[in-house]
């Protein structure tokens, strides 16, 4: 099946409803150029903008980015089959083998997590762990031991978090629950934070933002009498979780709140750690992360020169995380994009790619950003644009 584009989905799903570009950019808040220039491919759509979009139409965002459907195992996507058999068929998959114990599972999932967060071949690792770990979690809390839950919940936690970047928000949303509700057998208030967090983001992945602000909310809830007597560990999670407030209140529309809570108490928390501390830490929470979440939410917020202002005091060497970091550059570079510097967009898009290469293999908005860029290329970069296209089979 051939890659189908944003734009071209907007299109379809627009043609669908018998609306015209009028109607749609009316409704969206933006002009109807704009609308035929994303349709065209030639201009990559904010979030906030496909958010609205979406709305209109009446689909889920993950729609328009090109969720791979249930079905869909065509060879231009990941090969998901495996993952998908493992968390459908659960203990089934491998009945004749003896499970691994609580601490030997742990040290794989730590493993994989560490490649997950360090590895410019992520993908490709994680879609191979994937399948053993998630059935051998499933087989693991047959033993029903606190130390059984929490390996299960920290398995669930990382595959939620790849199957959000291989846009698969279906069964990111199952993983999500599995880890709640093995969180909760658990009986450990920080995985069960943990749990609240990694559902807060499957909801923010599927436009579920107010829902996400009160899983947030109901983390920090749980999580907030065990801080005093906790460690670097529980002041990571408490300020992850509200770092996710922060997004959850902005998508619903609270801008001031989100502010406020990213420079308060995610910021005060953030002084109390250190980026590298080698706590468990899922969102790699610290100093630069809160100015990271600063610059997603200005990003969102359609402010660009305060994303381009709060990038140049961000030193990206200092989280470990490629995520972050390549989350960051892409930010970075649509604001370029919207303040019409298309080589400083092009120049974070070859960052992006000395990070992770993969990264432009499977995100769809940054392919749609390097077709957007070839087709409106200056020559004195022309020839590199094209070449990033090549190198990731990006059509232009």
């Amino acid at each position: 099946m051939a890659e189908i584009s944003t734009g071209q989905m907007v299109r379809l799903q627009r043609e669908r409803r018998g609306m015209s570009t009028t109607a749609l950019a009316t409704q969206a808040g933006c002009t109807p150029r704009h609308i035929e220039l994303i349709e065209h491919g030639k201009r990559t759509p904010s979030l906030p903008l496909l958010r609205e979009i979406a709305k209109v139409l009446g689909v889920r965002t993950a729609v328009l980015l090109g969720e791979t459907p249930r079905d869909s195992h065509e060879p231009s996507r990941p090969q998901i089959s495996d993952i998908e058999r493992a968390l459908f068929t659960c203990r089934s998959a491998a009945p004749d083998l003896e499970p691994p114990d609580a601490e030997q599972l742990s040290e794989r999932v730590a493993a994989a997590r560490n490649a997950w967060f360090t590895s410019a071949r992520r993908y490709t690792i994680l879609m191979a762990a994937l399948p053993s770990l998630v059935t051998d979690a499933e087989n693991l809390v047959l033993e029903r031991t606190p130390d059984a839950y929490s390996v299960a919940t920290d398995a669930y936690l990382l595959a939620r978090g790849v199957l959000k970047h291989l846009r698969r928000v279906d069964l990111a949303h199952l993983a999500a629950d599995r880890a709640m509700r093995f969180a909760e057998e658990s009986a450990d208030p920080l995985m069960t934070a943990w749990a609240c967090w990694s559902l807060g983001q499957s909801m923010l992945s599927d436009d579920m933002h107010q829902i996400a602000y009160d899983v947030a909310r109901r983390g920090i809830e749980v999580l907030q009498p065990h801080v005093a007597d906790g460690d670097q560990r529980h002041l990571k999670a408490l300020g992850a979780l509200h770092l996710l407030a922060a997004i959850g209140a902005a998508r619903s529309g609270d801008e001031d709140e989100a502010r406020e809570t990213i420079s308060g108490p995610a910021a005060q928390l953030a002084e109390r750690v250190d980026d590298s501390s080698g706590g468990y830490d899922l969102a790699f929470f610290g100093p630069t992360n809160v100015a990271i979440h600063m610059a997603s939410l200005e990003n969102d917020t359609g402010r660009p020169e305060a994303v381009l202002r709060i990038a140049d005091d961000i030193d990206l060497r200092r989280t470990p995380s490629i995520e972050r970091r390549t989350t960051h550059l892409w930010h970075v570079a649509r604001a370029c994009e919207d303040l019409g510097d298309d080589a400083a967009s092009l120049l974070h898009l070859l960052r992006i790619e000395r990070e992770c290469p993969e990264e432009l293999d499977h995100k769809l908005l940054l392919r749609e950003m390097v077709r957007s860029l070839a087709r409106r290329a200056r020559p004195s970069w022309a020839p590199e644009v094209r070449q990033l296209a090549e190198r990731h089979d990006i059509p232009i």
